[in-house]
């Protein structure tokens, strides 16, 4: 009885764990007794536990990698290795992720072995992972940001749209403006040299200028009163 009331306690636990990502802080305690483990030190807090359809996964972070050459989880009645999601050489630290098969109420049982070349260090460990069950919470979920999507009102979205239509439209019809303006102007231009030539002609069809007429019959007197002081100055020589 005691030992059925103790599963259905642990199915309970699970059970209550609604599917997605939780923290827990923990203690890594010697194997025969509650003290802490040196390796405590090697473990980043808090862990990661995964909940997806009743089943549990575990993440866990070490520091000091390199000491660390092996980390063994129980698995079908022994130890294997846990499986190594990322590691990062630069920072010396690498993390593990593996099934929880127990509740957190329990010490989980695991293997390491810590190799210190510098001081000829090279010892194997069994270590016990106490998890503080009151520190258990849901992680907090990052929501992906929304797309900022501006739309346009359909006026402004029409606008843009006719946008390199209307400019190859002005592109094109500059040119002709212009052809057209320097025509005009050109036009105009004949236009008013025709109407002078004929304004020209109206006043005098020989020279275009009305004062003509009157200009060389002056002339032609002051030539003659000239040639005819010059015949008589010329008499009074002789």
């Amino acid at each position: 009885m005691f030992l059925f009331a103790l599963f259905a306690l642990s199915s309970a636990q699970a059970a209550t764990l609604s599917d997605g990502t939780y923290t827990v802080g923990y203690t890594i305690k010697q194997a025969e007794n509650d003290s802490a483990s040196m390796a405590n030190d090697y473990f980043e807090k808090p862990a990661k536990l995964f909940v997806k359809d009743g089943k549990q996964e575990l993440q866990i972070q070490m520091n000091h990698s390199k000491w660390i050459t092996q980390f063994k989880v129980p698995d079908n009645g022994g130890f294997s290795d846990a499986a190594v999601v990322s590691s990062d050489s630069t920072a010396d630290t690498r993390i593990v992720r593996f099934k929880l098969n127990d509740d957190l109420s329990k010490p989980l049982l695991s293997k390491i072995h810590v190799t210190v070349e510098s001081i000829d260090y090279d010892h194997d460990y069994t270590i016990r992972f106490a998890f503080d069950e009151k520190s258990l919470k849901k992680a907090e979920e990052k929501a992906a940001p929304a797309a900022s999507e501006t739309k346009p009102a359909a006026g402004a979205a029409a606008s843009g749209a006719s946008k390199p239509e209307a400019s190859a439209v002005k592109a094109q019809e500059a040119p002709a403006q212009k052809t057209q303006v320097s025509s005009a102007t050109a036009g105009g231009a004949q236009a008013s040299a025709s109407a002078g030539k004929s304004q020209a002609a109206a006043l005098n069809p020989q020279t275009g200028d009305p004062s003509s007429a009157a200009l060389w019959i002056i002339v032609l007197a002051a030539s003659v009163l000239c040639l005819g002081y010059i015949t008589k100055t010329r008499k009074s020589g002789m």
